[in-house]
Parts: structure tokens; C-alpha cells; sequence
């Protein structure tokens, strides 16, 4: 059983304090990872406690980059959770602890290569019907670098094959030879178009068209819950439910209608104030949408380096670029392998005559993601802005192969002389 006071030792311990919290585990891990100790838990408080403890060591593990040790964790609070969830009348689809678990699980199998273990994992969140964006992407990611990943590697070993061993084709027909030599030159030209791109783009859409009809589920909510809402104004619930439903519409007024009353009877809720921070953002209510996410990271919710990304776009738009930058670093230092991130420093760091470091930003970007044609297109703008026509014209000419539109503009219309 998880003593009180172990429970207040830990939250005494900086959230973002990583390595104490992981000596604070490894002091502990006999009694925490105890799966006996379980069963001796009386109340949903004391459960959810030693959860929290468990989770948040599995995120200090994530963060420090020891993901074989995360998934032992975030493994003890997704069995659990689901074996007590009658016990304690845990809804699995709206249990942060549970669903951020599986999220951050999958993230570390995909950390380490296991594609496979990472899909299935991010699988589990979108059948809850409950997902959103963030999860709906890495399901993707994953989906695809299972299917793909390997795709040209093999193309290539097979070639090799061929070549290191040409007895093969000797000791067949000259006809079989002939025909041999010619598969060989098929998977050659293969080799170089890269297949696996366009077999991961085409699933890419196919996965996000799959997502997005189950989002249709939250719209077809939208009548239940106000007829909820309809026998009593004060379901907190229904309007949280009916908010976000909204908001996935992008019908950000009603979205906002709603958040707001639920955020009278509770004002720190996670979900009102993910979504309402959204649909305050989209209404270029941008002041507001950092109150929210300020609340939010205060809050100790999961992920912050993505609500540290979105303030700091909603500061960028107000054109407060100093919070914006430490926002953007604080993202990175969070996920540093996480793209999207890296771009939007870049484009802060560009849109405010700052190439060097906006080139340094793009690279990484370019070396996670080396089809993105948009990442290349503005490398090229800095490398244009600093003077180097030379590597300007290398990337708008490698974005061209993508037929982006603004690459092919910058080399009919910029001054290469």
C-alpha cells in the first residue's frame, strides 16, 4: 500500500526535476512496482495516487531517454487501470492518466524501433473514439514506418545480392539470364524513385480519412448531448462533451459557449481548457488562448512540449517574439525530435532576419522529415537571404521535384546572377 506520505514526498519533488524523480523510483521501486499492492487499495484517491506516481516516473524516464524503462512504467498504469476500472468506475476513454499512458508508450516504441508494438499501442487510443490530432499522427507515423521503413533497404540488399552473387544468373538459361538481369534493372529504377514515399503517402491520407470519420462520432454526439443539456443546464459533462464536439466541428463560437459554462463549475479541467484554448486561438482570441495554456502547463498536464509549441505560436501572432522563442526552446528541449516544433523556431527565428539560426533549425527538420519540400523551400530563402545562391538553387530545385509552388516561383522570379 502507497503511505500517504510517499505520495507528498514525491509532489514535493520539482515536476520538471527529472533526475530526482527518477532516484526517487529507484529508492521506492520495490514498493511501487509491488503488483500485489494493488489489490490491498481501498479507494479510487489512493489508486489514482500511486497511478500518478508511476506515470509521472514514466515520463522522467521518456524525457531522459531510457524508453525500455518508460514502457515498464507506463505498462503498470495501463494494466492496472484496466483491471481496476470497475473497482473504481474508471471511464477508460476520458482516464488522463490511462489514455496519456498509452500516448507516451507508443511514442517510446516508436523511439525504438518497434514500429509494430507502437501502432497497435496508438491503435487502442484512436479506437476509443476519443483521439485527437497529436495521436492521430504518431498512429500514422507508426503505421507507416512498419509498412515502409525497411521498404528501399530491402530493394537495395536484394540488388546486391544479384551482384555479389552473379552465379546465380549463370547457371540459369540465357533466356532466365536475360530476364534476371532485366528484374535487376527494374528494382535499380525502383531503388531511386523511392516507392516507400509514395506507398507512405498514399496510406498517410487513407489513415487521416480513417480518423476523421471517426471524429464524425463527436458530431453525431452534438444532439444527444444537448438534449442532455436541455433537462439540466448544469451538466458538466455533456457541456464539456458537446463543447469539444464543436470545436472538432470547427464551429469555435458554440465551442466556446460551452467551455466557458463548464469552466464556471470547474475551472481546471484539462479538456475545456485544451479545446477552449483552441477555439479562442482560431477566433484570434490569442491572449486568452495563452491563459488557458499557461493554466494548462501549470496544471502539470502531459505533453506539455506541445502546449509550450502552441502558446508560443499564439504569442508569435500577437508578434511577441522574445515569448514566443522561449516558448519554442522550451517545446524543444522537451521533444527535440519532434519536427514540427524545430520548424516553427526556424520560421520565428526567419521571420525575424535570423538565417543562420533558422538554417541550423531547418536542417534538423530536414534530416527527420527529408521530404519536406516546405522546410527545404525556406532553407533555401535563408540561404538566398545570406547571400549563398548556390545552396539557394539546391533546395528550391529539390523542393521543385514535389512541384511546391513557391520553390518553382523563387527560381523563375529571384536574381541567381
Amino acid at each position: 500500500m502507497i503511505k500517504t506520505e510517499l505520495y507528498f514526498d514525491f509532489r514535493i519533488i520539482n515536476r520538471e526535476d527529472y533526475t530526482e524523480q527518477i532516484k526517487f523510483f529507484e529508492k521506492n521501486k520495490d514498493l511501487l512496482k509491488n503488483l500485489n499492492g494493488f489489490d490491498e487499495i481501498k479507494s479510487r484517491q489512493e489508486f489514482i495516487r500511486r497511478i500518478f506516481i508511476l506515470y509521472s516516473c514514466g515520463i522522467a524516464y521518456s524525457r531522459t531517454h531510457d524508453n525500455e524503462r518508460s514502457i515498464e512504467l507506463f505498462d503498470i498504469v495501463i494494466d492496472q487501470t484496466e483491471t481496476k476500472k470497475d473497482d473504481f468506475n474508471i471511464d477508460l476513454k476520458k482516464e488522463h492518466y490511462y489514455i496519456d499512458s498509452l500516448f507516451e508508450k507508443g511514442k517510446a516504441q516508436y523511439n525504438t524501433k518497434k514500429y509494430t508494438d507502437s501502432e497497435r499501442t496508438f491503435k487502442v487510443i484512436m479506437d476509443t473514439g476519443f483521439a485527437n490530432y497529436l495521436n492521430s499522427n504518431w498512429y500514422t507515423y507508426s503505421r507507416n514506418a512498419r509498412l515502409f521503413n525497411n521498404l528501399n533497404n530491402w530493394i537495395l540488399y536484394l540488388v546486391l545480392f544479384l551482384f555479389i552473387f552473379p552465379d546465380i544468373a549463370l547457371s540459369l538459361s540465357p533466356t532466365t539470364s536475360f530476364q534476371l538481369s532485366i528484374f535487376n534493372f527494374v528494382l535499380i529504377v525502383l531503388y531511386f524513385i523511392n516507392p516507400s514515399k509514395k506507398l507512405s503517402d498514399f496510406f498517410t491520407k487513407k489513415n487521416v480519412e480513417k480518423f476523421n470519420k471517426n471524429l464524425s462520432n463527436r458530431a453525431d454526439s452534438i444532439g444527444y448531448y444537448t438534449e442532455k443539456i436541455n433537462q439540466n443546464p448544469n451538466d458538466y459533462v455533456a457541456l464539456v462533451e458537446r463543447g469539444i464536439s464543436y470545436n472538432l466541428d470547427d464551429d469555435f463560437e458554440n465551442s466556446l459557449k460551452d467551455l466557458n459554462a463548464a469552466l464556471e463549475i470547474d475551472s481546471n479541467n484539462s479538456d475545456a481548457l485544451y479545446y477552449r484554448a483552441i477555439a479562442l486561438s482560431r477566433l484570434d482570441k490569442f491572449k486568452e488562448a495563452i491563459e488557458d495554456l499557461s493554466r494548462l502547463i501549470d496544471l502539470n498536464e502531459s505533453d506539455k512540449a506541445e502546449l509550450f509549441n502552441n502558446r508560443g505560436h499564439s504569442y508569435m501572432l500577437l508578434k511577441e517574439y522574445e515569448e514566443a522563442l522561449k516558448d519554442y526552446n522550451k517545446a524543444i528541449e522537451l521533444e527535440p525530435h519532434y519536427a514540427s516544433y524545430r520548424f516553427d523556431r526556424a520560421y520565428l527565428y526567419q521571420d525575424n532576419g535570423k538565417n543562420k539560426e533558422a538554417i541550423g533549425d531547418y536542417n534538423v527538420v530536414i534530416e527527420l522529415e527529408s521530404d519536406n519540400y516546405i522546410a527545404i523551400t525556406n532553407r533555401g530563402e535563408a540561404f538566398y537571404a545570406l547571400g549563398d545562391k548556390k545552396k539557394a538553387i539546391a533546395d528550391f530545385e529539390k523542393a521543385k521535384q514535389f512541384d511546391y509552388k513557391e520553390a518553382i516561383d523563387n527560381l523563375e522570379k529571384l536574381d541567381f546572377e
